[in-house]
């Protein structure tokens, strides 16, 4: 009995000495691995209260326009927005709601946390010393965002500017924005706001890329040296391709062409055909495969599957452009697609993506990319909008200049494709991206939409010997990339190449 006694005591002494040593470990995890944490994170009523009042480095253009910084009120510290404009790429700062793109991506260094060392964050509770906020330098220049602002007008979209040398962003204005001086008594309304101003269309809406896309399908085909430049052919006709028919008619008033006039005139026919040939190398030169009368049945006739070796070869050098991977870039990007999740290719399907529709969604940080790529000799350059942090006589770069993710073609083809988009704006629908006194390069779009509108699409780059600047301009439901998005991008490089060498 005595034994049993004993031993009833020992397990509960054991079994309280291990509660114990829980607890300890607990607590000695929470208060001294995670304390530091804990004392920083936004949840902590304490550090929220903290943080109304205490200091944030500003945020400047790359010319030292003061875009954003705190300013003292009867209310206590105030963040102020110089341009609402801009929000989308600074986002904004808010004790109720939290803070939303540089904001958020920067925030310790803003609010000068990260430049502490481990001792500072130690004794700074313990001395009350006050942080050393840092400031933002971005690459965006106020005067070619101004100029992008004012091209959109009141359309919905977004033109997203960059040095194709560099990667460094110059513009990346959405629209419609909203004032984030105001925001925190308007938030109700904007969420409910039908035309989605908090939506940052440059890096988060995808969209169809209409004929843009046919840089893509070009480039894999000067590539893979399917296409003979000097061969013309006739294009007239529509041909099927299983169930649908795809034209000439974007080019009748060219009839024989070369393969640089029909990306010029953006011929559907002739780049649905060239994607679907992509994986049948034997027929090269396509062109005889490309004209109205071709060399005999299609491959894909009898063998509707053989087409899947073409879907790789597009799906590959897409990817070698951005697609489907996750762009490296200051802020979240959506990842563009070539097709749905789970989509199995068909002859249908591959043609129509060859020439931009089909289930392609791009955003237009994607295609400023790949214009940025044509006049990047191939290679796909790594964008960045947040150039440096500055505390006093510190500066830290945070990017390499010239950096590139990818490599989308040979030096050689790009400078094909230079050719063919300055083409484009000499002789083909893209003329109103024209700059007197300065070669131009371009290519329009025009993408069809399931309510029956189409977007407006423009890519291009200025001056087209040594680019120094490249857009992409999406405007919605607008119409002919013609008419509207290249008028606008033309402003926004003929602003560039006034304001930065």
């Amino acid at each position: 009995m005595l034994d049993d006694l004993r031993g009833n005591v020992r397990r509960t002494a054991t079994a309280l000495v291990a509660c114990f040593g829980v607890i300890a470990l607990a607590l000695g995890y929470w208060q001294v691995v995670r304390g530091a944490d804990l004392a920083q994170d936004a949840a902590n009523p304490r550090v929220a209260n903290a943080r109304l009042s205490e200091p944030r480095g500003r945020i400047l253009d790359r010319n030292g326009v003061v875009l954003a910084d705190t300013q003292m009120t009867d209310q206590g510290p105030v963040r102020h927005y110089a341009d609402p404009s801009l929000v989308h790429t600074i986002g904004y700062h808010s004790n109720r709601y939290g803070d939303t793109d540089l904001e958020a991506a920067y925030d310790t260094e803003l609010r000068g946390e990260k430049a502490l060392s481990a001792w500072d964050r130690l004794v700074q509770p313990i001395l009350h010393t006050e942080p050393r906020p840092q400031d933002l330098v971005l690459t965006i220049d106020k005067r070619i965002s101004d100029a992008a602002v004012q091209a959109l007008g009141s359309s919905a979209g977004s033109i997203v500017a960059i040095d194709p040398r560099s990667g460094e962003i110059l513009a990346m204005v959405s629209t419609p924005y909203f004032d984030p001086n105001t925001a925190e008594a308007q938030m109700a309304n904007l969420q409910a706001d039908p035309a989605e101003p908090l939506f940052n269309r440059s890096v988060q809406a995808r969209y169809v890329p209409g004929s843009t896309f046919k840089t893509v399908t070009a480039t894999a085909a000067l590539d893979t040296h399917l296409v003979d430049l000097n061969q013309p052919f006739m294009c007239t006709t529509a041909v099927k391709v299983g169930t649908y028919s795809v034209d000439c008619k974007n080019s009748l008033q060219l009839p024989r062409l070369t393969y640089k006039q029909a990306y010029a005139w953006s011929s559907n026919r002739v780049f649905g055909l060239t994607g679907m040939l992509l994986g049948y190398p034997n027929l090269a030169p396509i062109n005889p495969w490309l004209d109205d009368k071709p060399p005999g049945p299609y491959p894909w006739v009898d063998d509707p599957g053989s087409i899947q070796a073409s879907a790789r070869v597009l799906e590959d050098y897409a990817g070698r452009f951005g697609f489907g991977r996750q762009i490296p870039f200051d802020l979240p990007v959506a990842v563009s697609q070539v097709t749905n999740p789970g989509t199995e290719w068909s002859p249908e399907l591959l043609v129509q993506t060859a020439f931009g529709q089909g289930e392609l969604d791009v955003t237009p940080m994607q295609m400023a990319l790949v214009v940025a790529t044509v006049a990047n000799q191939g290679r796909v350059p790594t964008p960045y909008v947040a150039a440096r942090l500055e505390d006093g006589g510190n500066v830290r770069e945070l990017h390499q200049p010239g950096d590139f993710f990818s490599i989308a073609s040979s030096s050689d083809v790009a400078n094909t494709m230079v050719s063919f988009m300055v083409e484009g704006v000499d002789n083909g629908y893209a003329a109103k991206a024209a700059i007197p006194g300065v070669k131009v390069g371009g290519k329009t779009g025009t993408a069809e939409v399931g309510d029956g509108t189409s977007h407006s699409w423009f890519i291009g780059f200025a001056p087209a010997d040594a680019p120094r600047i490249a857009v992409a301009v999406i405007m919605e439901h607008q119409g002919s990339g013609s008419d509207f998005a290249t008028p606008a991008g033309q402003s926004v490089m003929r602003a560039a190449l006034g304001v930065y060498k």
